[in-house]
């Protein structure tokens, strides 16, 4: 493993949570910021398009998804970390046939904040070129672990 993302959301899933990421040394490399794990529709996180799901994750940085006007303002200019789940609630929502757990950017809200999504974890778009740049030079495959309190 060469990098641990950690991501500890609020239970009440309005509030902003925190990402961090960690080399494979343990040392902090990226972080702390904001981060969203909310879905627009406040669905349970083992439904499918509900809240970010809790668990672990393996991680894959992958190319942006911005090809089109709307894809850039759901996914932002950067890459995705695309998570497969292995555990937890995430484990749980894998097999209700969730799909596309992904870390991204976007467009901000209206009101400038961050924007629920469809269950995965939102950056700014500043961070998500920060966290992106750090998976780079920390090379090879990862790991995400997301908690709630």
């Amino acid at each position: 493993m060469s990098y641990h993302i950690m991501v500890n959301l609020k239970s009440n899933r309005r509030e902003l949570g925190t990402l961090k990421m960690y080399n494979g040394s343990g040392s902090l490399v990226f972080g702390p910021v904001p981060a969203l794990g909310r879905s627009e529709y406040d669905y349970a996180p083992t439904e499918i398009d509900g809240n970010t799901p809790t668990g672990e994750y393996t991680a894959q940085l992958a190319s942006p998804r911005n090809d089109t006007a709307k894809n850039r303002r759901s996914y932002g200019m950067y890459g995705i970390v695309q998570m497969d789940p292995v555990s937890g609630q995430a484990l749980t929502a894998k097999r209700n046939g969730r799909t596309g757990l992904w870390i991204h950017g976007g467009a901000p809200s209206d009101s400038g904040g961050l924007r629920p999504t469809h269950g995965c974890v939102r950056l700014s778009e500043d961070n998500q070129d920060g966290l992106v740049k750090a998976i780079k030079a920390a090379g090879g495959s990862g790991k995400v672990t997301i908690s709630e309190n």
